[in-house]
């Protein structure tokens, strides 16, 4: 009887052990497309010495049409673990390097800038808002970024430019910008944009024709506290 019992525990133990190995392999396989669609189409490369991930995945985003003009223009992020987390590896995260524009029937490629070591944290088709029934979408005016140089250091200081809608004549319009509070165009020709710089918060306003500065005044300063 004895013996029984040990040969009845042994085929439980067995079976426990099959199931556990049934169990590790179901969760494998519903994983490993997860995988492999996080890494479609993506290139590792390592990472700048600037960066404290390594290594980084480099991937094109969908292509955008811009509005009005005969050219397109996909982002260029690069992904890599946060290390946010002591267990588990981190999380990935994602930023935008650079834009890649495809001009024409033969779609003539320019890069936004030649190196891809700036943050870009805004890439946005600035258009004329339209109103009413059956109002047709506005031309893209020009592109607005907002972006961070690769030499900032992480001090999150931003910069605000802007860009015909093919991509051509970048122009830096302001610097050292802590957080754009909005921004929107107020017709078809002028940009206005409210952000924070240090305690202090300005309204500037832009001409999307020429991409210069019409006016920048402060609007109210941030107190000391409470």
């Amino acid at each position: 009887m004895e013996r029984l019992f040990v040969v009845i525990g042994r085929i439980n133990s067995i079976l426990l052990l099959l199931a556990l190995l049934g169990a590790g392999a179901f969760i494998g396989w519903m994983a490993w497309p997860s995988a492999q669609r996080e890494e479609r189409g993506a290139i590792e490369v390592p990472a700048s010495q600037t960066e404290k991930v390594s290594p980084v995945l480099l991937r094109f985003e969908r292509i955008q049409n811009i509005i009005g003009a005969d050219t397109q223009m996909m982002n260029l992020t690069t992904e890599g673990r946060s290390g946010k987390f002591s267990s588990g590896g981190g999380s990935y995260v994602s930023e935008i390097r650079n834009v890649l524009f495809l001009t024409g029937d033969g779609k003539k490629a320019r890069w936004l800038f030649p190196t891809h070591g700036n943050k870009i944290l805004v890439v946005s088709q600035l258009r004329e808002d339209s109103y009413g029934p059956g109002a047709i979408e506005k031309p893209t005016a020009a592109l607005y970024f907002e972006y961070v140089t690769g030499d900032a250091g992480g001090d999150k200081i931003s910069k605000i430019a802007m860009a015909k809608p093919d991509g051509t004549g970048f122009v830096e319009v302001l610097d050292g910008v802590d957080r754009v509070i909005a921004y929107q165009m107020l017709d078809s020709q002028r940009l206005t944009v409210v952000y924070q710089k240090g305690k202090s918060v300005h309204h500037a306003r832009f001409s999307v024709t020429t991409m210069t500065k019409e006016f920048d005044a402060e609007i109210v300063s941030v107190p000391d506290r409470l």
